[in-house]
């Protein structure tokens, strides 16, 4: 059985994966450390198999982590994952083959247990390209629309575009029936909360946008007067942007990185 050691400042966050993982009975699971310092001090006495390192942490960040431990012997180096609330570009380039994937937070338990198990076994990844682009460019560009990220819409927003980018066929899915059910059981909410709380978030997104960064994403479907569009307009919108990006000359991969620094 492999050994898996969680390095995350997040209490709550760290404390429900690593129950999750204990739960799965698939790793020996050592206590999480909270200090990147600590662990490059106490690696050599008790190696891991697999590391899982949040990049936001006290004194030694978690991209020193990375460049660290990638530096040992390969025989005493660990399978390597990273977790981060802001994946750029410049930092997944820095990292490069070094790790093994990244997960964006906020993270679900149980589904991130799931996938490493799936990654530390070789089998293919249970969701998205490789480094969770899809949740990159969907949180990227809800960024740059100035949806702010701690209202629950922002949230809900972000589960009904993920939705509708990976479905077959998207103008098939009813905002009533599929889109709003669908975020609301994943956020834990009711279907009325979740309209509301998208159609606020939307409108707090238009009035801290740029008028240009509104055109750059949704071209003249909006005047300059700034009427905000319907919930499902923006959702659909938002998704088909992120599935041009994916789908672009330049591949997945590399391609979308080298398309995340010219934009």
């Amino acid at each position: 059985m492999k050994t898996l050691r969680i390095v995350s400042a997040d209490r709550m966050e760290a404390e429900a994966l690593y129950t999750a993982l204990v739960r799965k009975k698939q790793f020996r699971v050592l206590p999480v450390l909270r200090d990147g310092r600590e662990l490059l001090e106490r690696y050599m006495e008790e190696r891991t198999d697999v590391l899982l390192i949040d990049l936001e942490l006290p004194g030694i960040d978690g991209l020193e982590i990375v460049e660290a431990v990638s530096s040992l012997p390969l025989l005493r180096r660990p399978q390597l994952f990273v977790m981060t609330e802001k994946a750029s570009p410049t930092v997944l380039e820095r990292m490069g083959q070094q790790i093994a994937y990244c997960f964006l937070k906020p993270l679900d338990a149980q589904q991130t247990a799931e996938q490493l198990y799936a990654l530390t076994r070789g089998e293919p990844r249970l969701e998205g390209p490789d480094y969770g682009y899809v949740d990159y460019l969907v949180t990227n560009t809800l960024f740059r629309l100035g949806v702010p990220p701690h209202l629950q819409g922002y949230h809900l927003l972000r589960e009904a575009i993920k939705l509708v980018n990976c479905a077959d066929h998207p103008a098939g899915l009813s905002v009533m029936k599929d889109i709003y059910p669908a975020s609301a059981r994943l956020c834990g909410t009711s279907v009325s909360m979740a309209e509301h709380a998208m159609r606020h978030a939307i409108e707090c997104a238009w009035m801290r946008a740029d008028i240009n960064t509104i055109q750059t994403f949704f071209g003249y479907t909006v005047e300059a007067h700034r009427d905000t569009p319907s919930n499902s307009a923006f959702i659909h919108m938002v998704a088909d942007r992120v599935r041009m990006r994916l789908d672009s000359p330049w591949g997945e991969g590399a391609g979308v990185l080298e398309e995340a620094r010219r934009a």
